[in-house]
């Protein structure tokens, strides 16, 4: 069985953005670059030499950057146009609620809040 290998850019800033990044990265896949202020991520991203970026619009100072996926994932920055058209097939978004039911921060303390007997989470494309 022959696994299909994608570049990726990963931007985030917390602890599930590293795990998601350790995932792509031992399934196969080519991470171009990360995008974070998070010292865990940064220190796990530059010991395995990928590139690093302080902000999503660095990104664009590249002229040589192009991935597959962007994969936003605890990030609470809102990604220039220029920076969603990196990525050739989709530039996709974690939100931590189901969309549009629990949209905005702190969706799991919403849903709590309103003793929701039921909870997930979105992945969504992002376009301009």
């Amino acid at each position: 069985m022959t696994t299909l290998s994608h570049e990726c850019i990963l931007v985030g800033a917390e602890s599930l953005t590293l795990q998601c990044g350790k995932l792509l990265v031992e399934r196969g896949h080519r991470l171009l670059a990360v995008v974070t202020s998070d010292n865990s991520l940064r220190m796990w991203a530059e010991s395995l030499g990928i590139p690093i970026f302080d902000g999503p619009a660095a990104l664009l100072e590249r002229d040589d950057l192009g991935c597959d996926y962007l994969f936003s994932i605890g990030n609470r920055l809102v990604l220039p146009s220029g920076v969603l058209r990196l990525a050739r097939r989709a530039a996709i978004n974690f939100h931590d609620g189901p969309l549009p039911r629990h949209a905005g921060l702190f969706a799991p303390v919403w849903a709590l809040i309103a003793r929701e007997l039921s909870h997930g989470i979105t992945w969504h494309v992002m376009t301009d």
